[in-house]
């Protein structure tokens, strides 16, 4: 396990692989699905984070937007990232999130999955939260990471 010291803030976001992906892959529809982050905890294993963002130009907030409601039209995304989560043994959180200075900032909804069909996410641990409450959850949980 590396330690802290051997470890690095997070910088600007990297783009750079899934804008080579693209590009390598000149418009074809992809097979592969991006997610956010993976995290090793001590005593918990694995942890799986997927960051959905709620843009303004939503009807929906971070508090009412949940990933059933686009099943149709994202489903294989979901049921890989569960079926990775099952592989690895690992937690899977979803994240609905508002960017900083929009009007729904300040609304997360941390959504545990804890099993999921064809249909949808059938089982679920539901967490409202502010941003700092998430900001708080998650550092100490980056920090126990270490």
């Amino acid at each position: 396990m590396s330690s802290p010291i051997s470890s690095k803030p997070l910088s600007g976001s990297d783009e750079s692989g899934a804008s080579f992906a693209k590009e390598m892959l000149e418009g074809d529809i992809t097979a592969g699905i991006n997610f956010d982050r993976l995290q090793k905890h001590p005593t918990q294993g694995y942890i799986m984070f997927e960051y959905l963002l709620c843009d303004e130009k939503q009807t929906v907030d971070p508090f009412t937007s949940h990933p059933n409601r686009y099943w149709d039209k994202n489903s294989r995304k979901f049921i890989a990232l569960w079926e990775a989560s099952q592989k690895l043994n690992a937690k899977l959180y979803l994240v609905n999130y508002a960017k900083k200075g929009t009007k729904n900032e300040d609304k997360i909804l941390l959504i545990e999955v804890l099993k999921i069909n064809d249909k949808g996410i059938i089982e679920e641990t539901l967490t409202k939260m502010t941003r700092n409450e998430f900001k708080a959850f998650f550092r100490k949980l980056n920090k126990e990471c270490l």
